[in-house]
């Protein structure tokens, strides 16, 4: 049986990842079906829906594709899977693109949906686990939280700059 979707306009944190499960599950009924374009976009858009749910918890702006994949890399660094985010997210964004072209057999969208299932599954913990301490590296990172707070040029976090919330907006006191 599907999980249920939330009701209209209900996209809470977990509103989000309701809607993640639930095309999890689909994309496993379409690659039964041998549909392998809608198993792509339902492995997508899980993957896409369980970021979302942490950006909506953490205030961050989730409404655009790279901040969707700002999300994931900042999770990464943030806490220490940088490597394997990148992979998971790499794989997600695979079949993304695969909706429109068509290019990836049954075989290799089941080891996808199995890796975007265990990528899923992180994040789950990622989202019922307080925001770690972060200390502004780079400006990649500066850019990166940038978009993600919503925050003009000048107003970016500066390189060393810490937040004990991960730079969560939800988490009270962002910077010390």
């Amino acid at each position: 049986m599907l999980t249920a979707l939330p009701d209209p306009g209900q996209l809470t944190p977990d509103g989000h990842a309701q809607i993640s499960r639930r095309f999890l599950a689909q994309a496993k009924i379409h690659l039964d079906e041998h549909d392998r374009l809608q198993a792509a976009e339902k492995i997508w858009g899980a993957a896409a829906h369980a970021l979302k749910a942490i950006g909506e918890q953490r205030g961050w702006d989730h409404s655009s594709l790279s901040n969707i994949f700002g999300i994931g890399e900042h999770l990464g660094r943030e806490f220490g899977r940088e490597r394997e985010f990148s992979g998971y997210m790499a794989q997600a964004g695979y079949v993304r693109v695969d909706f429109y072209g068509n290019g990836w057999s049954e075989d290799t969208l089941e080891l996808i949906l199995t890796a975007v299932t265990n990528f899923i599954a992180e994040l789950e913990v990622i989202r019922n686990s307080p925001p770690r301490p972060y200390t502004v590296a780079n400006d990649s990172d500066r850019i990166r939280l940038g978009h993600l707070l919503g925050l003009r040029r000048s107003e970016r976090p500066n390189i060393g700059d810490y937040s004990p919330a991960g730079y969560s907006l939800a988490g009270g006191d962002d910077k010390e």
